[in-house]
């Protein structure tokens, strides 16, 4: 037996027991040690519902290897690793052609399968980095959202050199900050109207910080530049996606990464903006997975992660204990407190 955050209805999650699971030859049993609530987790939460049979949020996380099944080869029991949490099918148009984050059958924990709101899960070889001595749980549980947004700068087509905007200074929206940084911006703004995110960006090293409720960054940024190359829309609002447009050069790059909570309106003087400006935007959904594996888009952020050049830690707002599970998420979705990052700790 085993205990798990088990969602039962609409904002109803518990701590409760229920059965390990069990694996096969070709699988590998990870006992959980630290998982990082995802902002859509939070709307899965509140929904409660899915058309698919799972009980169990959660897709963050790293842990150690407890079981391997017999026909499993390099991964061994002890092994420390992250979790990459999602497995294509490998049959359809789109990964026969590579395109596997595109895959029109992909299975992922916590919104497909069960997820890592719990002690253990099952989880096959290929989906397994082992951490390096450097790495710590809790860090490697932000592996997922920092391959997130290396994704994010890779589809902006980041050039050396680049001025980059990222709206939206949530923990994503930082990760996009510092890979834009390290990968050769020449230099990297960041919006938001909440005074704590942008002393985070700070501590992350992004100086160039705009609380767009002093100061219009439009006006704030072109006033020294004539444009981004590429904005990081992160935020997920009207206002934002507006700005985004706005702050673009002629032919610059938009990356679409915020999750937008409900329709948009789109001004005439925005839309022809895109047309007469010839802007470009590239949609962002989760992370890639070419080649699968090795997945080198999330070796290259573990990499960065070990190397201390991309920070997590400062992220971490929260850190509660998995049997806290059902107020927290409670905590988060009534907004009694302002989170940056939550990490569950096992």
């Amino acid at each position: 037996m085993m205990k798990a955050g088990i969602l039962y209805g609409p904002r109803d999650i518990r701590y409760e027991s229920m059965p390990s699971p069990n694996i096969s030859r070709e699988e590998v049993l990870v006992a959980v040690k630290a998982a990082g609530i995802c902002g859509s987790d939070i709307p899965r939460y509140e929904k409660g519902t899915s058309p698919y049979n799972f009980k169990i949020l959660g897709h963050e996380c790293a842990g150690q290897v407890v079981k391997v099944g017999l026909d499993v080869q390099g991964v061994k029991e002890g092994d420390r690793v992250a979790v990459i949490p999602v497995l294509p099918c490998g049959k359809c148009p789109l990964c026969r052609v590579g395109k596997y984050s595109l895959c029109n059958n992909f299975i992922r924990m916590g919104t497909r399968v069960d997820g890592c709101f719990a002690e253990f899960i099952r989880i096959l070889p290929q989906n397994l980095l082992k951490l390096p001595d450097t790495v710590d749980y809790e860090s490697a549980s932000l592996l997922e959202p920092a391959a997130v947004a290396l994704h994010t700068i890779k589809r902006g087509k980041l050039n050396p050199g680049d001025l980059v905007v990222v709206i939206g200074c949530g923990p994503i929206g930082c990760l996009c900050a510092q890979f834009a940084n390290i990968l050769g911006a020449r230099s990297v703004y960041v919006v938001d109207i909440v005074q704590e995110k942008l002393r985070i960006a700070q501590k992350v090293g992004i100086f160039k910080c705009i609380n767009a409720k002093e100061e219009d960054p439009v006006r704030a940024i072109l006033k020294e530049n004539t444009g981004a190359d590429l904005v990081v829309e992160s935020a997920g609002s009207s206002v934002s996606f507006q700005q985004s447009i706005s702050l673009s050069r002629k032919g610059g790059r938009i990356a679409l990464l915020g999750l937008m909570g409900k329709d948009i309106t789109i001004p005439e003087r925005i839309y022809y903006t895109i047309l007469h400006h010839e802007l470009n935007l590239y949609g962002v959904y989760d992370t890639d997975w070419e080649p699968f594996p090795p997945f080198n888009s999330w070796k290259t952020a573990l990499h960065f992660i070990a190397e201390g050049k991309i920070k997590v830690k400062p992220l971490i707002s929260h850190r509660f204990k998995i049997e806290q599970i059902s107020e927290v998420f409670s905590s988060i979705s009534s907004q009694r407190e302002r989170f940056n990052k939550v990490v569950f700790l096992f």
